[in-house]
């Protein structure tokens, strides 16, 4: 008998907002998250993060990332506020996984730049308005001094850090979906609106960020459980500020 090819050896590849387990039987034992569909293990892509240890444990090859690794500076000589620093500790010790609240005018564009320059992978930054995505791309274009992609209306432009809107984002998750590995969610209040949220669900990057000013204040509520399930809980929250 031949060798098996690479094609036909068993692996996990994203497909439509999903995560699919190739040449991997209804008999095995997989993680909750997935669904016997048509011949195939199927799971949100959402779970990619929780779907890696044990896929590292199956010793079965993963295909998902379309992401890459960043040599990205930040050429941002400001020093960080203490509560900027506090706010990304907190990030990093919940594994890059969830929300900062900060009033408004206390710096979350300079927490979430940091946070990219750490994290130092392909970034996808959704923002909610036009004039928003215009404001990111000049302050990313600004902080790192390299090309900035832009994916709205006609202009579909990635790059390993890109800014989009949540309406562009959600209608092109698809695409997108497994091209970044850190989301950064700018007024995240906005991600519950009924299908933005999606965006989240059907992207695969295994860290995230969520920044605003406003987090709905029934956090225990469905639109806090969303945000907790497609992005994390808020691991950092400072409610008055001081120049």
């Amino acid at each position: 008998m031949g060798r098996m090819s690479r094609q036909d050896q068993p692996h996990l590849f994203f497909l439509g907002g999903t995560l699919v387990l190739q040449g991997v039987g209804q008999e095995t034992a997989v993680p909750p998250f997935f669904r016997w569909l048509n011949g195939h293990w199927r799971c949100e892509a959402v779970h990619y993060r929780h779907v890696l240890p044990w896929l590292r444990q199956q010793h079965l090859e993963n295909r998902v990332p379309h992401w890459t690794n960043l040599d990205a500076a930040l050429q941002d000589g400001r020093s960080p506020h203490d509560y900027q620093l506090e706010s990304l500790r907190a990030w990093h010790a919940a594994d890059r996984w969830g929300s900062i609240v900060l009033p408004t005018g206390a710096g979350k564009t300079f927490v979430a730049l940091r946070a990219l320059a750490e994290t130092a992978v392909s970034a996808l930054v959704v923002v909610p308005t036009i004039d928003l995505l215009h404001q990111w791309y000049a302050r990313l274009e600004i902080a790192f001094q390299m090309p900035i992609g832009v994916w709205y209306g006609l202009e579909k432009d990635a790059q390993a850090i890109t800014v989009t809107t949540y309406a562009s984002g959600w209608a092109h998750a698809e695409a997108l979906g497994s091209r970044f590995g850190l989301l950064i969610f700018d007024e995240i209040h906005h991600l519950p609106a009924p299908s933005w949220h999606e965006i989240a669900l059907m992207c695969a990057a295994p860290y995230r960020l969520g920044l605003t000013a406003t987090y709905p204040e029934d956090e225990e509520g469905e639109k806090g459980a969303l945000l907790h399930r497609l992005v994390g809980p808020v691991v950092y929250r400072k409610r008055a500020w001081m120049n």
